[in-house]
């Protein structure tokens, strides 16, 4: 190829549109997306708890009305969690499969992150874990399980951000300075499509549940759920 064969493929690369299928089945406000260069084509929510039936025929309408078909995405991108054990698995595992399907390379973004963005937070921001205690990023990228007191410490007396408001309201009874900032699936689009740019993939892709199988379980009965 000459060159000015080889600068018009670069061209035509940097033209292609990058069109992206997101989900998030990890919080109160579930949903799927297809977005073409950030922009939101179309969306749907889904019922909280839904399962991967649910999840696939949501795709299947929100392409539709995107008119595209899943191979044509550039890449299927999946909000692992913190979440409940059943919504992250059911999301990670929707995902996986049509990614599998469609020979499509999947991305996976920490929910944390996404609030992180969607607020343009600057101190600290939460999501419930239930028992009294919240998962945690800061402005270093770390993320991690505290109880109340910590969070309290970790804060400093600076704004915390949340997305749901019954977390706002347990955490203002505990003194501490909140603002809510809900989430809806379209958030996630701009973290995934920066690491669509820099060739992330599925290899990084870990289900990122509130608490592992075996916490849940542990010191109840058998056949105990939480």
């Amino acid at each position: 190829m000459g060159a000015d064969g080889m600068l018009e493929s670069v061209n035509d690369a940097m033209k292609k549109e990058v069109r992206m299928l997101v989900m998030d089945t990890c919080g109160e406000c579930a949903g799927v997306a297809v977005s073409a260069d950030g922009l939101v084509m179309a969306s749907e929510e889904l019922s909280r708890g839904g399962g991967s039936a649910e999840i696939v025929e949501a795709v299947q309408r929100v392409l539709s009305r995107a008119g595209c078909s899943l191979q044509e995405m550039t890449a299927i991108g999946v909000v692992s969690g913190p979440g409940s054990f059943t919504g992250v698995r059911v999301g990670m595992a929707a995902g996986k499969g049509l990614s599998e399907a469609a020979q499509v390379r999947m991305l996976t973004v920490s929910r944390l992150a996404v609030l992180w963005e969607a607020a343009a937070a600057e101190g600290v921001v939460a999501l419930d874990a239930g028992r009294g205690e919240c998962y945690l990023r800061d402005a270093d990228g770390r993320e991690w399980l505290a109880t109340t007191e910590e969070l309290r410490a970790v804060a400093g007396g600076r704004e915390v951000v949340v997305a749901e408001e019954r977390v706002a309201e347990r955490l203002r009874e505990e003194g501490v300075a909140v603002r809510v900032r809900g989430l809806s699936v379209g958030d996630a689009v701009a973290p995934l499509l920066r690491m669509a740019a820099d060739g992330g993939s599925m290899t990084l892709g870990d289900a990122n549940y509130v608490r592992r199988e075996s916490d849940i379980y542990k010191g109840k009965g058998t056949g105990s759920r939480e």
